[in-house]
This record gives structure tokens, C-alpha cells and sequence, in this order.
């Protein structure tokens, strides 16, 4: 079976860039609700799912600790 080409003709740095998944900046300190650790997801505390966005509380305290 072949492979399958890319819809749109483009260089490969350029769709490198559109194909990442980039995580919030809040990301980068631990989640004071969950617990996440940096660079990782928060989760829901009753069954682990991991959520799209962070917790309030995350981006909160990352802006706390940006603020200055």
C-alpha cells in the first residue's frame, strides 16, 4: 500500500510547525489542583483523564509567577 502524500504542497519546516501540538505556557509549573507535573497535562482527580486545557488555579499561579 503506498503512502499517503500531503494535501497541500509546502516545505517540510513549514508544515512541521503547523503539525505540533503546542501546550499552554501554564504548563510549565506544577498544577496546585491536580498535581500535574510541569510539562504534563492536568487531569481529572477521580479518574486520571487527561484535559485539553489546564486547571484555572494552573494558569493563575503562572501568571502570579510571570507577573513580576
Amino acid at each position: 500500500m503506498n503512502a499517503r502524500r500531503p494535501g497541500a504542497p509546502m516545505p517540510d519546516s513549514l508544515r512541521a510547525t503547523l503539525t505540533t501540538t503546542v501546550g499552554h505556557p501554564a504548563r510549565a509549573i506544577q498544577c496546585p489542583h491536580c498535581r500535574a507535573l510541569p510539562g504534563k497535562p492536568c487531569v481529572l482527580r477521580t479518574n486520571g483523564r487527561a484535559l485539553p486545557e489546564p486547571h484555572h488555579t494552573r494558569i493563575t499561579a503562572w501568571e502570579q509567577e510571570n507577573a513580576a
